[in-house]
């Protein structure tokens, strides 16, 4: 990832303070992932995050909230595989779908910050 969030490995509180999502949502993400397959989730995410048009959606949408109108404007993808990117990660619980547009999670964050992948 080239434009990372910050040059430093982040903790939980840091990443938590970048989180945009209101108390509602952070606690229906919360119930959402509390019974993750840790293992499973890692394969999961591998697999999904070596994508190189996930990577930049979820460096796009970073610590913003951004509709689906601005993510279509930004990238070169017809619409149906934008949504199929974007229900990528969201199944990985890295950005949410919400009413004020999409936002990253506390695990997006978390993984723009800590993640090293290569292109």
């Amino acid at each position: 990832m080239t434009n990372k969030i910050s040059e430093k490995f982040m903790d939980m509180k840091e990443i938590i303070k970048l989180c945009k999502l209101t108390e509602e949502e952070m606690t229906e993400y919360l119930q959402l992932t509390k019974n993750i397959d840790h293992k499973e989730d890692h394969k999961r995410a591998y697999r999904t995050m070596m994508n190189q048009t996930r990577r930049e959606l979820l460096e796009f949408i970073g610590i913003n909230i951004k509709t689906f109108e601005e993510i279509k404007n930004n990238f070169k993808e017809e619409v149906d595989t934008l949504k199929y990117h974007l229900s990528m990660l969201e199944q990985l619980f890295y950005i949410m779908n919400t009413k004020t547009g999409w936002k990253a999670t506390m695990r997006g964050i978390g993984f723009l910050n800590n993640a090293v992948m290569g292109d």
